[in-house]
């Protein structure tokens, strides 16, 4: 794990700490913003998309909203979400505002997710399809170049600061991996140094929310979704199974989860700035479906609001619920998708044999994702 130290200009970390430094501010703002600024959010199989993403005030009574704009400050959220490809964290993070701008105590915020992978491909592909990886020195998801993503996720979490600076949010979601401890190191220290900075106009509140995926069933059906996506949309279904899978394994044999022990290890770290920091975990495994011990933790800083205090239950309960609300859909279409119903919106390509026949979804999903693939997976010779 990174110590604070070791984030510094001097340490042996130099070369994580240029690609992820946001003290020069105009050095990628420029790029971000002739990418980002007018995009549309991607659709994908595993993303809800919602149009409308701004103050929900139709939800609340006048009373309840004078009531939450009295008791908001100047808190500002971040939810870091943690996980592997494939394993739901887009969807559950669009479930999270749905429910955010349902619940009454919440209804005002303004939820906004920033998407490492999608300034990946707005910023490699430039509206291309993605290019095939000859060898391992360019394939981008190979550990051996685990620099090359690192700036995609570096630009997303400037620009997330930006719109908070901004004030264009107040509850800023990023989407990435972030699987590594080092990656949420380098993210809890440029927070805390965003805190300590007295020209800011806010505070952030970091929120860590782990979405794990470990059920079979469940990996087959998002990889097989996974196939739907922008990386994919011109690849046989074949290749994008094969690929993806390839992916995820490069992801797992570095995939170190969140735990209590780092928990309690950025609480400290975050006191030595000052006692408005709190930090907030919480799991969401199988989507719900499935339940660990150790899996959440609070710890509420002794300046904590009326309102952060709101919005940490509203949030806990959308947790603890996820899977009977939330998910509820979602857990019927894997079980009727490991069933053998697949779903035909797939658009057959060019490159596929016999376009005047469905494709054999299950059988090619199952003869590369087998049993053989999830005992390999948890060997770290197999990426």
């Amino acid at each position: 794990m990174i110590l604070e130290e070791d984030l510094d200009s001097g340490s042996k970390s130099n070369s994580t700490n240029s690609l992820f430094s946001l003290n020069n501010r105009d050095s990628y703002s420029s790029i971000v913003d002739d990418y980002l600024a007018d995009a549309d959010e991607e659709p994908t199989a595993l993303t809800l998309n919602y149009s409308n993403r701004g103050r929900r005030f139709s939800a609340v009574s006048a009373a309840a909203l004078q009531q939450q704009q009295d008791l908001q400050t100047n808190d500002k959220l971040v939810i870091v979400l943690v996980g592997l490809p494939a394993s739901g964290k887009s969807t559950v993070s669009n479930h999270l505002i749905q429910h955010l701008g349902q619940d009454p105590r919440t209804a005002h915020m303004r939820c906004k997710t920033f998407n490492a992978g999608q300034v990946r491909r707005k910023l490699s592909c430039r509206g291309r399809p993605m290019m095939l990886a000859n060898n391992s020195s360019e394939d981008l998801f190979n550990p051996k170049n685990s620099q090359k993503k690192e700036k995609y996720a570096r630009l997303t979490l400037e620009h997330m600061f930006a719109e908070l600076d901004q004030d264009s949010c107040d509850a800023a979601i990023f989407d990435a991996t972030n699987s590594t401890e080092a990656r949420r190191a380098f993210i809890f220290h440029q927070l805390r140094v965003y805190n300590a900075d007295a020209n800011r106009s806010y505070h952030i509140t970091p929120v860590v929310l782990q979405v794990s995926c470990t059920e079979r069933a469940f990996v087959r059906y998002n990889i097989h979704n996974k196939t739907f996506n922008q990386d994919y949309f011109d690849k046989p279904y074949e290749f994008a199974v094969r690929d993806f899978a390839k992916r995820l394994a490069h992801y797992h044999s570095q995939y170190i989860p969140f735990t209590t022990a780092e928990f309690n290890s950025h609480v400290v770290e975050s006191k030595l700035v000052s006692e408005d920091n709190g930090l907030f975990w919480f799991s969401v495994i199988n989507a719900g479906y499935s339940c660990a011990p150790n899996s959440a933790a609070l710890h509420f800083p002794p300046k904590a609001t009326q309102y952060l205090s709101s919005v940490i239950d509203s949030i806990q309960e959308f947790v603890s619920s996820y899977s009977g609300v939330h998910a509820h859909q979602y857990i019927q279409d894997v079980q009727d998708f490991a069933k053998g119903k697949t779903p035909s919106n797939r658009t057959l390509t060019a490159t596929t044999p016999n376009n005047s026949t469905a494709v054999p979804y299950a059988a090619i999903l199952h003869g590369i994702v087998n049993e053989d693939y999830f005992t390999r997976l948890h060997k770290p010779s197999f990426a």
